[in-house]
């Protein structure tokens, strides 16, 4: 049946926005969304044949033969509304309302999921919590969450993220919090409002039905308080303060090296009512527990069930890691977000792997609503449709509940598991890894990974996803993007990146060297690649692997042409002209000829021509660019003309997709740009960072005035200090250029300033101004308040020096939030 109208509710129970995402089709209503470079109503036809029977569609796009095929669909239900984003909102919206459940709302700028996971943690043995799964706190992602409240439930705990204005409406009445978090505000998500008031007044939005609303004093606290008296009056202000005994809740924070006790003593009273041992030490994290544990005290839990649930809070990775691990595995870390909607939403991941054999090893889960011979049925429901070759479960719970699953080995736990040689048996296969802090898989982690070199790059994957998307709105939808991963992709890791290229659905990819396209195919890549560098001996190769070459001299088209003759084979290629860049390609004064060849060679089909800017990104060479953009449009237009057809232009790099609106065609080339890398000021503030590298802190020495430090003895302390010896130098990739304070690197949010010479291995850094830095503390080269411009500025060089000289021994780390 289709219905013009909006549904109040699902029959469903589960819902979808993904066509990679789906569980149980019966129980499954998928909302097709229409956007720019994507259209989920063209996925319709193939759900329908899986078995889903609920769809919500857009007037917009529900037209065309679809539309008679689907009336004939019996059993179905497909509801046409203006907006599926806003119609579902609407529908969670109508079944949060069913749940009179304490719900805790959580905004700011910065925090936000670590206290939503934190507070879930302290509440887990009290209370049957509900919570956002990973990030999910946006338009689509709060509807989803809140989508799952169910009878079983006590307390609901979701986040709420906004970027511009008139957002938190939207959410507000989805997650209706009659509790609230406001974590730290900072400068994120700022661009899209005038002031900080501004942005702190949207967030505000979501407490505007709270009987309670915690967050920490500071200088925008008179303003939160004059806002929630216009809009809720009787919510209760619990602002708390380590410095000001007047405020609601004065809190003490003891540090050491070793851990933090907190103690919270309530305004006018002499007593503490909170007081709470942790291992952490940080700023950051003291505030985000500090609000947590207030907000679970409000709940209900005494002092002593928050001290025992704080063991269980721990520093860990808030995201989602891939490594490389030893005998050709690919190690997938998702253990943070052990539950059965972290399940759900990680399973997809073994599709971007088929080339491997599919591992999933599964701890118990913790936090959960379910009995457990329910949960695990659903766990083996969502795990069939995925063909897992080897399951693996650790866990009293797993262990009862086996006979669940079609097969499956387990162990009662995680030290059992390694002692067995069913971890040396895995080989060539992805594995993922989904396990309760308790179980300790990091322990698993350790044992499957190929680098044991505590120094990482780590690149965010949501981040080059966004910086995607930023360009993909920029260009018009019909305009192609073409994704250089030349270069191991400027050193991130070319595989990785080209599997989340693909996965988003590039155009076309660029390698320099035949070799490293072979290596793509191999690794499961299917879109097309172009080689810039081909050799005439790798012809072969080329067309065998489906890669096409870019050819840039009559020798190596006159090669081309025989191999192609002889072989009786057609061949692509992508011709590159030299309009001024003086490097490789056919220069204008050849164009004639060339032109005379390509037609008596029907065999080979010209896909794009090309040409390259050399300084698209410097204003004083305006001219220049602009003359040869003008000269490329001319000599690819007499090309076309010549062989009868129309080819791909293209001969904007990054920069000049923003700069040169003119040199788009109908495809660009994106680069160094997709790391959130640019000297545009205007398109820096909507890009965001993909890359950091981290190192740790291998030994601390106090130094005396006067002692000399390092190689050459060229370092010297001003007063007596400490130095911090740090476990990377110039083989990873670090310059010898930063030393003797030129380079700083951030610990605890503070830069220390390199002293003495970069060494090969190592460097060293003065702490004598950070108070409780251990062995072991994290360290940022950049990627934190140091940008890789910045390190690349000081060092006389540019970031695509430093990307590509980062050693290959130094682990590259990918991360979702």
């Amino acid at each position: 049946m289709i219905y013009h109208s909006n549904p109040f509710t699902l029959k469903s129970k589960y819902i979808s926005l993904d066509s990679r995402q789906i569980y149980e089709p019966s129980q499954t209503a998928f909302f097709a969304v229409k956007g720019v470079h994507h259209d989920g109503h063209q996925f319709i036809e193939q759900l329908h044949q899986q078995g889903i029977r609920e769809f919500i569609v857009e007037r917009a796009a529900w037209h065309g033969p679809l539309t008679e095929k689907a009336s004939q669909w019996e059993n179905t239900s497909i509801w046409v509304v203006e907006n599926s984003i806003q119609s579902l909102q609407e529908i969670v919206r109508l079944h949060r309302i069913n749940y009179t459940i304490p719900v805790v709302g959580i905004t700011g700028s910065n925090g936000k999921t670590i206290c939503k996971e934190w507070l879930s943690v302290l509440l887990k043995n009290k209370y049957q919590v509900i919570k956002s799964p990973k990030s999910f706190n946006s338009q689509i992602g709060v509807p989803l969450s809140v989508w799952g409240i169910n009878a079983q439930h006590t307390v609901g705990v979701f986040e709420a993220g906004i970027s511009q204005k008139n957002e938190m409406a939207r959410l507000e009445p989805i997650i209706r919090p009659n509790m609230g978090i406001l974590s730290h505000m900072g400068e994120a998500h700022g661009k899209n409002f005038a002031s900080d008031e501004e942005k702190l007044a949207e967030k505000l939005q979501l407490f505007k039905h709270c009987k309670t609303l915690v967050f920490r004093d500071t200088e925008h606290s008179s303003f939160i308080r004059a806002n929630m008296a216009m809009q809720n009056p009787s919510c209760e202000l619990i602002a708390w303060s380590t410095e000001d005994s007047n405020q609601a809740i004065f809190v003490h924070w003891s540090k050491t090296a070793q851990g933090s006790q907190i103690k919270c003593q309530k305004k006018n009273q002499s007593e503490v009512f909170l007081s709470i041992k942790t291992a952490l030490t940080d700023e950051a994290s003291l505030e985000n527990l500090t609000n947590c544990i207030i907000q679970a005290s409000l709940l209900g839990m005494t002092s002593i069930e928050i001290d025992e649930a704080s063991k269980w809070v721990k520093p860990v990775s808030m995201r989602l890691e891939i490594k490389e691990g030893l005998r050709g595995n690919k190690i997938i870390d998702d253990s943070y977000n052990n539950d059965i909607d972290g399940i759900k939403f990680a399973l997809p991941l073994f599709k971007q792997y088929e080339e491997k054999k599919k591992v999933l090893i599964l701890s118990d889960l913790i936090e959960n609503g379910l009995n457990e011979s329910e949960l695990f049925k659903q766990i083996a429901q969502y795990i069939q449709p995925y063909a897992i070759d080897t399951l693996i479960g650790i866990g009293e719970q797993i262990y009862r509940n086996k006979a669940a699953f079609d097969q499956i080995a387990t162990y009662k736990n995680t030290e059992e598991f390694i002692k067995s040689s069913d971890l040396l048996q895995i080989s060539n296969a992805v594995i993922l890894l989904k396990g309760a802090r308790k179980f300790n898989f990091e322990k698993i982690t350790q044992a499957l990974e190929t680098k044991t070199h505590c120094t990482k790059l780590e690149i965010n994957l949501d981040a080059l996803t966004n910086n995607l998307s930023y360009y993909r709105k920029a260009i018009d939808p019909e305009t192609k993007i073409m994704a250089m991963v030349k270069a191991f992709a400027y050193g991130t890791g070319s595989i990785e990146i080209a599997k989340i290229l693909q996965q988003q659905d590039i155009d076309y990819l660029t390698v320099a060297y035949t070799d490293e396209g072979v290596n793509l195919r191999n690794n499961g890549i299917y879109k097309p690649i172009m080689v810039m560098n081909p050799q005439k001996e790798e012809f072969e190769t080329l067309t065998s692997f489906s890669l096409e070459p870019q050819i840039y001299s009559f020798e190596l088209l006159h090669a081309l042409d025989e191999y192609s003759s002889e072989n009786n084979i057609n061949v692509k290629m992508h011709i590159k002209l030299d309009t001024g860049m003086k490097r490789l390609g056919f220069i204008p004064e050849e164009v004639d000829e060339l032109c005379q060849e390509l037609v008596n060679m029907p065999q080979v089909w010209t896909v794009s021509i090309l040409s390259h800017l050399a300084a698209s990104e410097n204003p004083k060479h305006h001219d220049f660019t602009e003359e040869q953009i003008s000269l490329f449009k001319k000599l690819a237009t007499q090309v076309d003309y010549s062989i009868g057809y129309k080819t791909i232009w293209h001969i904007a790099n990054s920069a000049a997709i923003q700069n040169y609106p003119n040199a788009r065609f109908n495809m660009v080339r994106l680069g160094i740009s997709m790391y959130g890398i640019t000297s545009n000021p205007t398109v820096k503030i909507e890009l965001e960072n993909v890359i950091s590298l981290k190192t740790y802190i291998s030994q601390i020495k106090s130094v005396k005035k006067g002692e000399t430090i390092g190689y050459g003895r060229i370092g010297q302390l001003q007063e007596d200090g400490r130095i911090a010896i740090l476990a990377i130098g110039y083989a990873d990739g670090m310059s010898r250029a930063l030393g003797n304070g030129i380079g700083s690197v951030e610990i605890h949010g503070q830069l220390c300033p390199t002293i003495g010479a970069i060494c090969m291995d190592m460097c060293m850094i003065d702490i004598s101004h950070i108070e409780h830095v251990a062995v072991g503390d994290e360290a940022i080269l950049f990627g934190g308040k140091i940008q890789i411009q910045d390190v690349a500025k000081l060092a006389n060089t540019i970031p695509y020096e430093l990307m590509t000289n980062i050693s290959e021994r130094v682990k590259r780390v990918y991360v979702r939030d």
